[in-house]
């Protein structure tokens, strides 16, 4: 169960650098966002600034700066190599983990100034699921798919994924919401189709 866990935060954490790797120096036209960290309360993830929320049950435990930083380093350097760089064109808000189950959730922001002309959220989740697929990371995956879904009232574009490691599958899905000149991001992976969509029900759009 451990290797699987880590297995999970290991792809999450490069789904979230997947965007990024080939930008181009456009600058897309949108609303300028001031960025801001998130608060848990009780469990319960709300980031005002972007207009998303999430709300995780008791048995959850809520990484720490220290422990995304540490893992985000990990992926990077898993996906690039020794020289990659973390930029302040993110912001890696929450990453935490179902200690009962082993589902995890990240939500985090990427700049959409850094990466050029990958300013439609469909786009950018087919530009995050073709790298993920060409990459090392890739080569558990079984399935993938974009669709919409919808939440809160809001169709929002949705990239599904279905791993296999150690022969146990792993699903995937990662929701994006643009929000001005950003895009939000939020990754939900579980050993269960039912608790993935139990998860998903979690997730709060302003």
């Amino acid at each position: 169960m451990k290797k699987i866990l880590a297995f999970i935060l290991a792809l999450t954490m490069l789904l979230s650098f997947a965007s990024c790797s080939e930008s181009e120096t456009k600058e897309p036209e949108t609303e300028e966002i001031v960025p801001a960290r998130g608060t848990v309360e009780n469990g319960i993830y709300k980031n005002s600034a972007f207009g998303v929320g999430f709300e995780a049950g008791e048995n959850w435990y809520f990484l720490t700066d220290e422990e995304i930083a540490s893992a985000m380093g990990v992926a990077a350097e898993t996906m690039y190599g020794e020289d990659a760089e973390i930029t302040g064109d993110h912001v890696y808000d929450l990453y935490c983990v179902d200690n009962a189950t082993s589902a995890t959730v990240s939500i985090n922001y990427e700049n959409l100034g850094t990466i050029g002309t990958m300013t439609d959220a469909n786009y950018y989740l087919e530009t995050v699921m073709t790298q993920l697929i060409s990459s090392g990371a890739g080569s558990g995956v079984v399935d993938a798919i974009i669709s919409n879904i919808t939440i809160d009232e809001q169709e929002v574009p949705c990239l599904s994924i279905v791993l296999e490691y150690g022969g146990q599958k792993i699903y995937q899905k990662v929701i994006v919401k643009q929000v001005g000149n950003w895009m939000a991001t939020a990754t939900l992976a579980s050993l269960s189709e039912e608790e993935l969509s139990g998860l998903v029900e979690k997730i709060n759009l302003e």
